[in-house]
């Protein structure tokens, strides 16, 4: 395909020479990880259970505001929608020992097991640790000894047939501040990363973190989080399976956070689950189906944008970024990582550190930009047709239609884009 570049209005379209591609983003990226679940019957006699953790007075470091009330409101959503649930708050690390201990206890007697902790976590040399609030932490060789590794629980949770780990826990984090800076200091390595890393899921579980690894998530300026409040919100939502729920979490924690928290999703589950269901359910949309997300909300010259598609495998996207002035240019899909999900979804991405990315420039256009794609349920386009395809999606973006379609079958053109500001 020859890449081009449009100027677009109302009553025509003209071709700006040139290959090269403008880097009015030079590739946004978002490491992000999104999974996706198909969906099956909860049956009646589904053994459900959910372990619930809120860390918030933390000894050495002061308290959390909102991870005690965040625990709670989880707690009270997963009862409603049928799970036993065991709430702890302010575990120590004897009380954390325990609470794994229960839960190994249980699992071969589980059809469903959640795990939500909220709180403090911390990642050394790629491990994922829980912060239990009698920790000290003195230096990065206490983390061993002083924590609970992520991975116990997800050993024990992998033997139950589907396990579902929700870990508000990437909070900003005192303990991995003043590792880093005494990491810093003596120009030593300790493996210590903000945020938490990325994992490797296990059959029929589903990993959710609150915010991407390696960032820092938002605790909440009002009584939760977020995630939690997200979270609790749609787990109550009947007919929504687990891949799509989680799609509606993720959209909402980033509308409130301006684009700046991403929940994180990692899995390989197979099996599909719901939290609710009703004898009849409603068919899931196309915007259901297909998920994209650009990220942050605002940036400025120097800072990458992040796009995130999850789409179906018989759409072969064409992805554009929009300028407030109606400057179009061209995503090469070669710019994108490509995964394919399973269920007949396939994801391209350009995430952090990947060969090519969206970094803003100072000639970049300020003010609120678009990018996201079209594709074609039938026949490829030709430049011609795409440029009077992009003439009529902008024309619904003008009316803030950001997803839908236009014509009909077999020429049938679907298209999403999502927002994002240049300051």
């Amino acid at each position: 395909m020859r890449y081009f570049k449009l100027m677009i209005s109302k009553d025509e379209v003209a071709v700006v020479p040139g290959g090269q591609m403008s880097r009015c983003v030079r590739l946004l990226t978002g490491f992000c990880c999104l999974f996706l679940m198909a969906a099956g019957l909860a049956k009646a006699e589904e053994n459900r259970f959910a372990l619930v953790i809120g860390n918030s007075s933390y000894e050495q470091i002061g308290r959390l505001g909102n991870p005690g009330r965040d625990a709670d409101l989880v707690a009270k959503s997963l009862e409603a929608v049928g799970f036993e649930v065991s709430v702890h708050f302010d575990l120590d690390e004897d009380g954390l020992g325990k609470v794994l201990d229960d839960l190994a206890d249980r699992a071969p007697d589980l059809d469903v097991a959640v795990l939500y902790f909220a709180g403090h976590g911390i990642q050394k040399d790629g491990e994922n640790f829980l912060i239990p609030v009698d920790a000290q932490l003195k230096s990065a060789t206490s983390i061993e000894r002083e924590t609970v590794s992520l991975r116990s629980f997800m050993e024990v949770m992998e033997e139950v047939p589907i396990s579902l780990l929700f870990l508000d826990a990437c909070r900003n984090n005192p303990f991995a501040e003043h590792l880093l800076s005494q990491s810093s200091s003596d120009g030593r390595s300790t493996g210590i990363t903000r945020g938490l890393a990325p994992i490797r899921t296990v059959g029929d579980m589903l990993v959710t973190f609150a915010t991407l690894p390696n960032s820092v998530a938002k605790d909440g300026a009002g009584q939760n989080s977020p995630f939690a409040k997200a979270l609790a919100r749609h787990v109550a939502t009947p007919d929504a399976e687990v891949s799509v729920l989680m799609k509606r979490v993720t959209r909402d924690v980033m509308a409130e956070t301006d684009g700046e928290q991403r929940p994180q999703q990692l899995s390989q589950m197979q099996t599909e689950f719901y939290f609710k269901r009703t004898n009849a359910a409603a068919p899931e949309t196309d915007d259901q189906q297909t998920l994209l997300a650009v990220y942050p909300g605002s940036v400025s010259a120097g800072e990458e944008v992040s796009v995130l598609a999850d789409v179906p495998q018989q759409c072969a996207p064409d992805f554009f970024n929009i300028t407030p002035s109606n400057r179009v240019t061209p995503i090469p899909t070669s710019y994108f990582k490509t995964v394919e999900l399973g269920g007949g979804k396939i994801r391209y991405e350009i995430s952090p550190g990947s060969r090519y990315g969206l970094v803003v420039e100072e000639a970049d256009e300020k003010g609120a930009n678009r990018i996201g794609f079209f594709c074609s349920m039938g026949p490829a386009f030709s430049d011609q047709q795409k440029k009077e395809v992009l003439r009529r999606i902008n024309g619904q973006l003008a009316q803030n239609e950001m997803s839908g379609t236009i014509g009909s079958d077999p020429e049938r053109v679907a298209y999403h884009f999502a927002e994002f500001k240049i300051n």
